[in-house]
């Protein structure tokens, strides 16, 4: 064991399959590709047959009065990206993400050993690997995880300019503040702290030129659109200030992924501030504490889940969307029809839509008023006293089929009389 810890590498390595295995249990189960992902997949599939760029991506959760404030089109690059090696399947671009979050545990423990120390790094990547919440993020695809994976990236320039103070990993590292914006403006706390932290550190004038480019040229996505559309995101984020007790935020600010990054790099600035004290612990502590926490992770994962992460109603996982888009691809319905799902808050099936999008299924897709059928998932009958009026406006209907999903969830086929 002492040889293993003197060889940094090697105990890398460990942690490492100990990080690709516990995701992997069950993975299609744990597995989140909800409606903010399947979105995030049809915008990369536009992308990619319609050869055209786009400057902005996803918008918040929050909105005023009609009003949409747009992040950065990185995610949706990513998510491209990801998709694309993965033949456009969900599962195996998120298991590709997870295997590319584990990777970056080799960055994230060379850029805290040189600002810190050994001791402390090992920590950090052991809370990072095992640790539940960062767990259940690293696992699947969206602008949140993307952000916390990426901040290992700007770590890594972050801690060669420590290191070195080299103009040029000064520069990129200012250039992944900026990537990192894009995928939540959250980050502007953590900006605001470096601008901060310049200040007290009295950088020169040319360091400051960099700085600030490096950030502008990581966000010229937005800037370009702000340029381009009279500065709509500025004068929406104005607006949301001035009416922010009228905003309509869903959740609150009280939703875990809100605080993923920054929580991250919070552990990491503790680390920093005690690295010290962590460094007189002894090595059969931190092997004490990795083998609790793996364990802990092992024993907490091993078991089937019910639902997916994040499933927006109980028992609902990714198979289920997979079992109800196969047996609406093998039907003999091929055109003139949509899909509603009444588990989830938004009731457009957006997952099953994805699916289509990428067989190239030719039907409108925002269309409920015209369509000649419509299949519904729903728990038993839930269906006929649904508000939603995707369905509840599909009137007169018959019913011409009803396929038993999972527990009391069906997929049901009508047609408009």
């Amino acid at each position: 064991m002492k040889k293993i810890i003197k060889n940094d590498f090697l105990f890398l390595i460990f942690i490492f399959f100990g990080f690709i295995l516990i995701r992997s249990l069950h993975f299609p189960y744990f597995l989140n590709w909800s409606q903010d992902q399947a979105e995030c997949g049809m915008a990369a599939l536009d992308i990619w047959r319609n050869k055209k760029l786009t400057l902005i991506g996803p918008q918040i959760s929050a909105t005023f009065e009609g009003r949409l404030l747009f992040q950065g089109p990185i995610t949706y690059y990513l998510f491209l990206i990801f998709l694309l090696f993965a033949r456009w399947n969900p599962v195996s671009a998120s298991y590709l993400f997870m295997i590319f979050a584990g990777f970056l545990i080799f960055p994230l423990f060379y850029s805290i050993k040189r600002i810190t120390n050994k001791k402390t790094a090992f920590f950090i990547v052991l809370i990072y690997s095992f640790f539940p919440y960062y767990i259940n993020y690293t696992r699947f695809l969206w602008n949140s995880t993307l952000q916390l994976t990426f901040s290992i990236l700007f770590l890594y320039f972050f801690s060669l300019y420590q290191k070195n103070k080299n103009i040029k990993t000064f520069f990129l590292s200012s250039f992944f503040l900026g990537i990192l914006l894009q995928f939540h403006y959250q980050f502007f706390l953590v900006i605001f702290a470096f601008f901060i932290y310049f200040l007290v550190k009295k950088i020169s004038f040319k360091k400051w030129l960099v700085f600030i480019f490096g950030i502008c040229l990581g966000f010229s996505p937005i800037i370009i659109f702000e340029l381009k559309h009279q500065f709509y995101n500025t004068k929406t984020a104005i607006l949301f200030l001035k009416n922010w007790p009228k905003v309509d935020k869903p959740g609150n600010l009280t939703m875990p992924h809100y605080y993923l990054t920054l929580s991250f790099l919070l552990l990491i600035f503790i680390g920093y501030k005690f690295k010290n004290v962590v460094n007189k612990i002894k090595w059969q502590f931190i092997i004490v504490f990795g083998i609790i926490l793996t364990s802990f992770a092992f024993f907490k994962n091993i078991k089937k889940p019910n639902q997916s992460f994040w499933a927006p109603a109980k028992d609902w996982n990714y198979p289920m969307e997979e079992k109800a888009y196969q047996i609406i691809k093998r039907g003999p319905i091929k055109n003139n029809f949509n899909v509603a799902d009444l588990s989830y808050y938004n009731t457009k099936a957006a997952v099953i839509k994805y699916f289509l999008k990428r067989d190239n299924f030719n039907i409108d897709f925002e269309d409920y008023y015209k369509n000649r059928f419509l299949y519904v998932i729903s728990k038993n009958k839930d269906y006929q006293k649904t508000l939603s009026y995707e369905v509840a406006f599909f009137k007169p209907r018959k019913l011409l089929k009803k396929w038993h999903l999972k527990d009391n969830y069906y997929l049901y086929l009508f047609e408009r009389l």
